[in-house]
């Protein structure tokens, strides 16, 4: 060791009329032992001359003198520690000088003060010493001859008896790793042979005791509102609210501490979710969000993406204390939630509900230490309003008289206040028995009284509690606003608005469960209040049905509250319009199934049917069929080869009046688990088009001709497989005998890839053989011309239908199908793909009423009250109208069964191709327009296609757009209907690829659609050797339009416009098309591109052939 700097045992000399003590000390004659110490305030290290002292030393390599009271220079040889006894504590010695020449042992006072946290207090005849810490006696030692003399109980032992001497880090290694700080204490009190004190970082002590180190206050500091935004998400919850919700997001503005939460169906929604917040926050402050700070989740990646000028903060891998804002939040929220959960004994089930209004109050509370002011008043700079604040889970009476069916009926009902509502000024009221929610602002409350707390409402059951994930669609429910200030209802209008009253923005309520939404106002939406909007969510469509299966639901209310009434007082709130009163979903728990008919469910499993007598006789009848065709031969299962699993499909076969016609059992195989190339290939099978169906009726019902229908039993039975399949043996019918076999497949069978494409092969081939030639426009048309007759055969699947100008040959062709195929003839066509086919004086009419119905009863719209019209006048729905709607999957079962239903029903294309525009992000504002729709359609289900007979096929078509009409991206909606003869066979409403400069682009674009469609007709017509009596007609209401069309003199202006849409002035040329003006009021197809009025809407509905069926 080496010293760059003198050493002193004392002071340097003093003015000669004091001598030092330290002088006295080295020149004295008092006694002391070689173990004696003396106290020395002059010296700067400690000092030893006996070496015996030193529990461990090394030599000392410097030059340097130890400088003595008298002036003299002694010898420093060695340097090390020693150990000294005071009391039962121990004390270490660092950096003992060992001097051979010098005749005391010093302590340093200044050096064994700062090292060993001791105090030493000195009197005239001793000093004692404490320990720090504890003030605990240590020590008391005598003065001799004015020095203080230390006798310590112990010395350093002699080397030989220590043994060899180690270094620090190898006790550390052999006493199994402790702390550095156990290991010196070891090493000290039971005096270790050690010749060097000193720790290294030991690796092995990295690797195993590797911890979080201890978190400093946050240095971070906001100074405005959105300048820095913490974000978390919290879930998932054990229960799924009755919305469907499992998780919730949460946004904590590090200013103000305002809280906004939205509630989660998946995390996936995260960035939909903020990117809605953050526009419509930004756009509410007035300002821009500059920093995120959020987790390192998954969910959150694409934001960074998504939004590159945002400053997003992440946090260390598994330390969510780097986002404590957002992560203390979460505890807060639960836990004031969970208070008011079992203060009121509401259902889990409501969680989404409580959370909300516990935000709500949240935002309007001051910290806990009072510190500044509450959230609410922070951000928007006004004190919040507690007049308006109710218990939780109360009992409520709102005002319900909008709802009565007559004047006798009450006009309120026992409900149960559950929050505060996000998009209207008023409280949320749940009616217990049949689940509806009531957004009043009449309500009277009874704080006293909590109808969950009862015992005459049933609790709810476990099951109803369970997460039934598969039952709920990822989606999110924005929520915004809330109760009103107490004094809002007597504010003047013109006065500061307050624009938590508005429901397209917030100020009393901002986001504090959601995002905003604007107002729904539509001419009928106090109509509206009075429907349901519980439904749920649909089953996948039967392969053996074309039409999408319909929604069906049961629910099972809780009963009805007897609570007494405690009558406190009528709230006074800010009024909004009775059309904003709606009625909510329900609050049961839903359980979804397939089914036909309200009524009645089919079974799902082989064991539910092999209950039932009649599905029993349904599955052996199909077993047999299977056998008597030879679909398979048993053989041992192959190795190494994919085996297909089956089951059983029950459905029941109706009548178009609904009624039963048969029990059927299918049994179909697990064509998923299907390996492509291995056990099949190609799949595409063609069906036959609707427009194809019309022409073929249209012309049949002008000639006269007879129409007949035949179904194919076990259709695809009749295809031949081409590639290798082995099945497991069906359920139910297993070989007694070769219990272990499969089923090597010689036929195609139901569920299979490529059953639908053998099907139509072979029946393809047959009639070919018969005469007939596929149509090269629409491969399910097969036509033959024979001696002047024609014979039209039209192919969906399974079923056909057959026409044609001779009824013998009709009825031959039959026979002959009859003995290649086992098909039942079902006579004249009445019902046909859902469709019911009405034979009236006027002609034949198109129906799917039963199917309406059904649709009506699966959504709960059958009690609805009817609209004249399916869209409000001029509505102009934009994708960011209202809040996000709940169940995604429900809207897009209902808008697709919409769809099919179009297919009768040219009425209502243009509302349901406007709601499909929404089907990945639906919001109640579409829902509301799906709504409408249904309403519409339960004033109308028994109207339909009237297809008459005409006496001249004149084929003509009406074109039509609105330019610009969408609000979101500005692009057109082309329409077109098309007409043989007196009857529509083909109509279109479908929005525009790209952004039309002017109107009369716009109508160009329309009629190159629907000159496209009637070039397809034609040739459809040609292969039926109709003859067309003049070119097509297209009827334009946009003069510059038909100029365009006929000549390109207005080249400058459409250089822009694709060149295939300029097809139409090609064959306007050719005179294979004439496009002619017509004024906008006799324009049909203008209820294809708009909402209409009811009297232009009534007109326009009889010229597109929609008419009542007659009456029984």
């Amino acid at each position: 060791m080496r010293y760059t700097d003198e050493f002193q045992a004392n002071a340097a000399p003093l003015p000669p009329d004091g001598a030092p003590q330290a002088h006295v000390a080295q020149t004295s004659n008092s006694s002391g032992g070689a173990t004696d110490w003396f106290l020395d305030s002059g010296a700067t290290h400690h000092v030893t001359s006996d070496i015996n002292n030193l529990s461990s030393f090394e030599s000392y390599e410097g030059t340097d003198q130890l400088h003595i009271g008298d002036g003299k220079g002694l010898l420093i040889t060695h340097v090390g520690s020693a150990i000294v006894y005071l009391g039962t504590k121990s004390i270490v010695l660092s950096n003992v000088l060992l001097v051979p020449g010098f005749t005391k042992n010093l302590i340093s006072l200044s050096t064994i003060l700062s090292d060993n946290q001791l105090t030493i207090a000195f009197h005239s005849c001793f000093c004692i010493i404490k320990d720090s810490l504890t003030s605990k006696i240590l020590l008391q030692t005598r003065a001799c001859n004015g020095l203080y003399l230390m006798t310590t109980t112990a010395h350093g032992l002699p080397q030989a008896f220590l043994g060899e001497k180690v270094a620090a880090d190898l006790w550390h290694s052999r006493l199994g790793h402790p702390s550095f700080t156990v290991t010196r204490k070891i090493i000290v009190d039971n005096n270790l042979p050690c010749n060097k004190s000193e720790f290294h970082m030991c690796t092995a002590c990295n690797l195993a005791k590797s911890h979080k180190l201890p978190f400093t206050c946050s240095n971070t500091v906001s100074y405005a509102p959105l300048e820095l935004i913490h974000a978390d998400v919290w879930g998932p919850a054990p229960v799924v609210t009755t919305n469907g919700f499992r998780y919730y997001l949460v946004f904590v503005d590090d200013f103000t501490k305002f809280v906004w939460i939205f509630f989660l169906h998946s995390k996936d929604e995260v960035l939909q979710v903020f990117t809605t917040f953050k526009l419509q926050v930004e756009n509410l402050l007035s300002s821009s969000i500059k920093i995120l700070c959020t987790d390192g989740g998954t969910e959150f990646k694409p934001i960074a993406k998504r939004f590159p000028q945002l400053v997003h903060q992440v946090t260390c891998p598994y330390t969510p204390e780097q986002n404590g804002v957002a992560e203390r939040k979460h505890r807060h929220i639960v836990e004031l939630s969970l208070a008011a959960i079992s203060h009121a004994s509401l259902p889990l089930r409501l969680w989404d509900e409580v959370f909300s209004s516990t935000v709500y109050l949240i935002n309007r509370l001051p910290p806990a230490n009072f510190s500044t002011l509450s959230p609410f008043e922070l951000l928007f700079n006004r004190p919040p309003d507690y007049l308006s604040l109710r218990v939780l889970g109360s009992q409520c009476f709102p005002y319900t008289r909008p709802y009565n069916q007559h004047k006798l009926q009450p006009r309120s009902l026992v409900c149960v206040f559950i929050g505060y509502a996000m998009s209207h000024k008023g409280y949320m009221c749940l009616h217990i028995p049949s689940g509806r929610i009531f957004v009043s602002r009449h309500v009277i409350f009874n704080e006293q009284v909590f109808p969950f707390h009862s015992e005459s409402i049933s609790t709810p059951s476990a099951a109803s509690t369970e997460c039934h994930t598969t039952l709920w669609a990822p989606m999110l429910n924005f929520r915004c606003s809330g109760p009103p200030d107490s004094s809002a209802a007597s504010r003047p209008s013109s006065g500061p608005i307050d624009l938590s009253a508005q429901s397209n923005s917030c100020v009393d309520r901002p986001f504090s469960s959601s995002a905003a939404q604007p107002p729904q106002r539509y001419p009928d939406s106090n109509s509206a209040a009075r429907e349901s909007d519980q439904a749920l969510a649909s089953t996948a469509p039967s392969t053996s049905v074309p039409p999408p299966t319909p929604i069906h639901s049961t629910s099972v209310p809780p009963t009805s509250s007897t609570a007494p009434l405690a009558i406190t007082s009528s709230h006074s709130m800010v009024t909004r319009s009775k059309d904003n009163t709606r009625r909510s979903k329900k609050f049961s728990d839903f359980v979804a199934y397939v089914a036909t008919t309200p009524a009645d469910s089919d079974p799902f499993t082989f064991a539910q049917a092999s209950k039932v007598p009649h599905w029993q006789e349904a599955m052996k009848k199909e077993f047999q069929a299977l056998l008597d065709n030879n679909t398979w031969i048993l053989v041992p299962p192959p190795a190494n080869q994919n085996v297909v699993g089956c089951k059983w499909i029950f459905k029941t076969k109706r009548h178009a009046d609904g009624t039963v016609e048969r029990y059927k059992a299918r049994l179909v195989a697990k064509g998923f688990t299907q390996e492509e190339g291995v056990d099949y290939f190609d799949t595409f099978s063609p069906v036959v088009r609707p427009t194809t169906i019309r022409i073929v009726l249209s012309i049949a019902v002008s000639n006269h001709w007879v129409i007949r229908q035949l179904d194919v039993n076990n259709a695809f039975l009749h295809g031949e497989l081409h590639e290798t399949v082995y099945m497991h043996q069906p359920p139910g019918f297993v070989s007694n005998s070769s219990p272990s076999h499969v089923c090597l497949l010689k036929k195609a069978l139901y569920g299979l890839k490529q059953s639908p494409r053998a099907w139509f092969h072979t029946l393809s081939a047959v009639l070919l053989e018969l005469g007939f030639h596929g149509s090269k426009f629409d491969p399910s048309l097969f036509i033959a011309h024979q001696n002047s007759q024609t014979t039209i055969v039209l192919v969906y699947v399974d079923d056909i239908i057959i026409t044609g100008s001779s009824s013998s040959r009709v009825t031959a062709l039959i026979a002959t199908l009859q003995q290649r195929f086992a098909l039942k003839d079902l006579g004249d066509l009445h019902f046909f793909l859902g469709i019911a086919v009405h034979y009236t004086k006027a002609g034949v009419l198109l129906s799917q009423k039963q199917y309406i119905l059904d649709l009506l009863c699966r959504t709960h719209m059958a009690n609805a009250q009817p609209m004249s019209t399916p869209m409000a006048v001029n509505s102009s729905i934009s994708k960011f109208d209202g809040e996000p709607f709940h169940d995604p999957k429900l809207y897009r079962a209902v808008v697709g069964a919409l769809q099919y239903i179009t297919i009768t029903r040219p009425d209502i294309t243009f509302p349901v191709n406007k709601c499909s525009q929404f089907m990945h992000s639906p919001t109640t504002v579409h829902w509301s327009s799906v709504k409408r729709i249904l309403r519409y359609l339960k004033g109308s289900a028994d109207h339909g296609l009237l297809l008459k007979p005409s006496a001249s096929p004149l084929l003509h078509a009406y074109t039509d757009s609105d330019w610009a009409g969408c609000p979101d991206d500005r692009r057109s909606t082309s329409a077109f209907c098309i007409y043989l003869g007196y009857n529509l066979i083909s109509w279109s409403s479908k929005k525009q690829p790209t952004v039309s400069k002017s109107s009369t682009e716009a109508e160009y674009r329309s009629l190159a659609l629907a000159g496209a469609e009637l070039i397809w007709v034609q040739y459809i017509l040609q292969e039926l050797l109709v003859k067309m009596p003049q070119p097509p007609v297209l009827w334009c209401d946009n003069i510059g339009a038909t100029y365009l069309a006929s000549n390109p003199m207005f080249h400058a202006r459409t250089k822009h416009v694709e060149i295939d849409f300029h097809f139409i002035r090609e064959r306007v040329v050719n005179k294979e098309l004439v496009v002619k003006f017509i004024s906008s009021k006799d324009q049909i197809a203008d209820g294809l591109t708009k909402g209409l009025t009811v009297n232009r809407f009534l007109d326009i509905r009889a010229k597109l052939m929609v008419y009542c069926e007659p009456s029984a």
